[in-house]
């Protein structure tokens, strides 16, 4: 078991070099996942390592508004040991910029109206069965991204970040393969990119023809796509369109052009629906965590002074 003051110490030492670039999604409900982790002063960290350590409560209200209860229970669990290991690393003093808003006991209780008794239970339970648990990499707890689905591989986040993390590296995710058409009108399209590429040159009528996609990563993801004179990120544009992910093709109709899409999110770190997938074969929180996160260890975390 790692002590709470190894870690202190290992942050303490950062102090020392410039804060570092590192990625976090707020799963996928956030898209702002690029941030620039900076140390807290010493009084915000005091403050920070609370040896009450992680409010239950909290946890369980962002676990419930991030995973559906009618996951697998092994698959809850993973994502209560990823809530709080974000959680774990903002008490230890890494001030993260895109916190995770939970929901109120209020809005659970008119969310689920009558099921709210067995429901909470659910996500209790999976705040309770593991303990106090959290996700380390060279004894510090990871920014343990994730996200609803892949394509069926998840993507290293030097892929979307130009940031590579040993822990989040690209992995097979099989039976991980939610796809969804979205058709968008050409005008439609022509305007929003003008509206952020003023510059752009573009034709409505042949507009499918001057679509060339740059580059693709191991995932399938498209990391960069050319229109008319612009080049543009993938995520960039997914975000301009309202994409579920950058994973796509595009075919012409008519008057409108369809994104036939892969999976849902950024693709980096746990696939929610892969690890769902998973649990249905047997495999518990751990193995899921172990898999979509490269040479982690999982821990029992206890704040000693």
């Amino acid at each position: 078991m790692k002590e709470f003051i190894r870690a202190v110490c290992f942050i303490g030492g950062c102090l020392f070099f410039i804060p570092f670039i590192i990625v976090y999604a707020g799963g996928y409900h956030s898209e702002d996942l690029l941030q620039k982790i900076t140390i807290q002063n010493e009084a915000e960290k005091n403050e920070a390592a609370d040896p009450t350590f992680i409010d239950k409560e909290k946890l369980i209200g962002i676990l419930a508004k991030e995973i559906p209860y009618s996951y697998e229970y092994e698959t809850v669990k993973a994502q209560a040991v990823i809530i709080r290991t974000y959680l774990g690393r903002r008490m230890l003093g890494i001030q993260n910029k895109g916190e995770l808003d939970g929901y109120t006991q209020e809005e659970m209780k008119e969310l689920w109206g009558e099921n709210y008794d067995s429901i909470y239970k659910t996500y209790e339970e999976a705040a309770e069965d593991t303990g106090n648990e959290m996700i380390f990499y060279n004894n510090e707890p990871i920014e343990a991204l994730y996200h609803q689905s892949s394509g069926g591989r998840t993507r290293a986040a030097k892929d979307v970040y130009s940031v590579d993390i040993p822990y989040l590296q690209g992995v097979q995710s099989a039976g991980d393969n939610i796809t969804k058409q979205v058709e968008v009108k050409k005008g439609e399209m022509i305007a929003k990119l003008k509206e952020s590429y003023p510059d752009i040159i573009v034709d409505e009528r042949i507009i499918e023809n001057q679509i060339q996609i740059i580059e693709k990563d191991e995932a399938e993801y498209i990391k960069s796509i050319q229109i008319g004179n612009e080049i543009i990120k993938g995520e960039d544009f997914k975000k301009l369109l309202g994409l579920p992910s950058s994973n796509f093709k595009i075919f012409k109709k008519e008057n409108s052009l369809i994104f036939d899409i892969k999976g849902a999110g950024h693709g980096v770190g746990l696939s929610q629906n892969g690890a769902n997938e998973l649990a249905k074969t047997g495999k518990t929180y751990k193995d899921m965590i172990n898999y979509y996160y490269t040479d982690v260890t999982i821990e029992n975390y206890v704040y000693k002074k």
